[in-house]
């Protein structure tokens, strides 16, 4: 059954493409049976599945819930579906939750996880052991755990990390399972028309962009008003980091993501590798491929290269007249972190800071996580949070909240509101 190809892609959906990116995957929520059943079928219900009938009736039993699947694969409501390509993310949830229901106890539920992610491992060759720790599956000579549920615990986290002389920034993500990508490479419709969704925003809304001058700047006010963008927000301040891994999805772990750098990968606003890849929105999705196939061509000079990307030079001396003609080809393939001007109340109250990101072969899984912290071994060091309400009465106290750090007056009043 696991080898089935819709099998096979929902699991993908649920944990592959966070183990295959990240190294670790949270399968706490299925391990051990916490996701309702109103709540599926409510979800299933908004976009209209066929995979809602595998909810309509009572959870299958072990030894008759292959049996049961084929049966529901062939059904008329499946008839119409297409490919297992087509599934959506809440379908694959669905289908590998209502499997795990026909499992008895966590244990089983464990063992299953561990079938389905040796099948991952023979696919893309990840030549690694799976370890499980609190219902988080990850590999283990890539990564390390480390539970928060203190403030001092993630303090003693801090100190430790911050003694290597590093530069550190932070993101907090509500779930564990949220893959390091901006929001424009979440959707390849997205993805595709990067370009129309740019110039349409400044067209729509000229007036918002109206006194800034360079790329960078209008990248920040479209990320401010929830344009996808290939812009990731961090912080370099931990707190503020760890409320955005608490405040929502208060059943699921959340994470800190915290990325230790040498100077090399931090860029001010000024900077020429700013600008060439803050422009990288003025071009389609098509020519973006065709310049990261001239960045990896080893074959190609750099005077080469540069004539294959004259556009991209003239579009970056349009806003920069000075700029010499010339980009180096590992400035379009890596992400930097930008430390930018602080003239937006946001980024002022959450010590805002952003990773830029650059061009890769399918614009998915990019370099990111090499600005990850590691020890020494090599492993990259992930911060799973739990007892999230907890930490949230903690970081009240320290004027960490909604209105503090979303000083828009809506925010203010939705916080002032959930007070009382």
């Amino acid at each position: 059954m696991y080898t089935n190809p819709f099998v096979e892609k929902a699991f993908y959906l649920v944990c592959g493409d966070k183990l295959i990116s990240d190294g670790y995957c949270d399968m706490n929520l299925y391990i051990s049976s916490k996701i309702s059943k109103d709540y599926m079928l409510q979800m299933l219900k908004n976009i209209n599945s066929p995979f809602i009938e595998l909810y309509r009736n009572k959870y299958p039993q072990k030894k008759n819930v292959s049996e049961s699947l084929n049966i529901f694969l062939k059904s008329e409501a499946m008839q119409t579906y297409g490919k297992s390509d087509d599934m959506k993310l809440i379908e694959g949830q669905a289908l590998i939750y209502w499997i795990y229901k026909s499992l008895n106890n966590a244990e089983a539920r464990i063992e299953a996880t561990k079938e389905l992610m040796q099948l991952l491992i023979e696919k893309y060759q990840l030549n690694d052991e799976i370890r499980f720790s609190k219902g988080i599956a990850y590999l283990n000579s890539q990564v390390e755990l480390n539970f928060i549920s203190s403030i001092e615990k993630f303090f003693q986290c801090i100190e430790e990390m911050a003694s290597l002389g590093k530069k550190i920034f932070y993101r907090g993500h509500s779930e564990a399972n949220y893959v390091l990508v901006p929001s424009l490479m979440r959707k390849k419709s997205w993805l595709f028309n990067e370009r129309k969704m740019y110039n349409e925003l400044l067209i729509n809304s000229p007036s918002n962009f109206q006194n800034m001058k360079s790329h960078l700047e209008y990248l920040v006010e479209m990320q401010h008003y929830g344009l996808p963008t290939r812009l990731l927000d961090i912080t370099t301040n931990p707190l503020v980091a760890l409320y955005f891994a608490c405040c929502n999805h208060f059943d699921s772990y959340g994470e800190i993501v915290v990325f230790s750098v040498g100077d090399w990968a931090i860029k001010y606003p000024q900077s020429d590798t700013v600008s060439i890849l803050a422009s990288l929105p003025m071009f389609e999705y098509e020519k973006q491929q065709e310049m990261y196939k001239y960045a990896v061509d080893e074959g190609l000079t750099q005077e080469e290269f540069n004539i294959k990307i004259e556009r991209l030079l003239h579009e970056v001396k349009t806003e920069k007249p000075a700029f010499k003609d010339q980009v180096i080809k590992e400035d379009l393939l890596h992400s930097r972190i930008v430390l930018p001007i602080k003239n937006n109340n946001r980024i002022l109250k959450q010590d805002g800071a952003f990773i830029l990101c650059g061009l890769s072969n399918n614009n998915r899984h990019l370099d990111v996580n090499e600005l990850r912290y590691k020890e020494p071994n090599g492993k990259r060091q992930i911060f799973i949070v739990e007892n999230k309400q907890r930490l949230l009465n903690v970081l009240n106290a320290f004027s960490i909240n909604k209105a503090t750090l979303f000083p828009e007056i809506d925010d203010v009043a939705d916080y002032i509101k959930s007070k009382y």
